[in-house]
């Protein structure tokens, strides 16, 4: 760094001395003597921070391959994802029923899609003939545990049990299950009725089940005709309807259910 100025004969040049001399040496041998000059990374210099650089790259992208990979694995088991897998709900809910005492078999439809990820798993009950009241009650009961616990993303199981006179829907509502084999019951009882199947209205353009008033069916079996067809059909109607607002009752000719 230098000092310009008038001397006697011109301008001349003065060179400093002393401290500031000493700090203007020092920056100018760092940083070279051009006031923009920066200090320059040599070959070996670069080479390192490249190889940082990729090292830091390598590293981020594993991490993110292995969260992918445990979050592919958790929707793939069900846990957490998206992905319905009636299959194996479906056989999980078998496995379970007939473990339960009064249930002679159990066949597990094929699958039935509802909607885009929706599934509904079916099974079709036999229970013992001889069963009590209470003893159906019961079983209903467990059935109904059974499908709430087999339900996962996306699958919705559903039994239709056969007690022989009555047949009842059972979902994974214990409360609204046994409401339809009550209605079940209660219709029965009905001079001249011979079946009744309290299960759900599937005319819907999903063809879905529900547990909504609206969306019960009872259909009911006898051989009545004439007035005593319509007495029934009228007896039936105040019985269901008291219980499920809105459901849909028919009467049925003996064995076209």
């Amino acid at each position: 760094m230098t000092i310009e100025g008038p001397g006697g004969s011109g301008w001349q040049r003065e060179q400093p001395s002393g401290p500031t001399a000493q700090e203007d040496d020092d920056l100018d041998r760092a940083f070279g003597t051009e006031t923009g000059a920066v200090a320059t990374r040599s070959g070996p210099q670069r080479v390192r921070s490249w190889g940082l650089l990729l090292v830091g790259v390598v590293l981020a992208a594993g991490v993110i391959v292995v969260v992918l990979g445990l979050i592919l694995s958790s929707v793939q088991n069900g846990v957490g994802g998206f992905v319905p897998r009636p299959e194996q709900s479906a056989a999980q809910f078998t496995t379970a029923v007939r473990d339960v005492s009064g249930i002679a078999s159990a066949k597990t439809a094929d699958p039935t899609k509802t909607s885009l990820i929706s599934y509904d798993v079916v099974t079709a009950v036999q229970a013992d003939r001889e069963l009590s009241n209470a003893r159906r009650a019961e079983l209903v009961r467990q059935v109904s545990a059974a499908a709430a616990s087999s339900g996962s993303t996306g699958v919705h199981v559903y039994a239709v049990i056969d007690f022989g006179d009555v047949v009842v829907g059972v979902s994974g509502s214990a409360e609204v299950s046994a409401r339809r084999l009550a209605v079940a019951e209660d219709v029965k009882a009905i001079g001249g009725v011979l079946r009744v199947h309290a299960v759900w209205n599937t005319d819907g353009e999903d063809g879905g089940r529900s547990d909504d008033a609206t969306a019960q069916r009872v259909i009911v079996e006898t051989a009545g005709t004439g007035v005593g067809l319509a007495a029934v059909d009228h007896a039936a109607k105040e019985i269901v309807l008291k219980e499920f607002p809105g459901a849909t009752v028919e009467t049925a000719v003996p064995g076209s259910v």
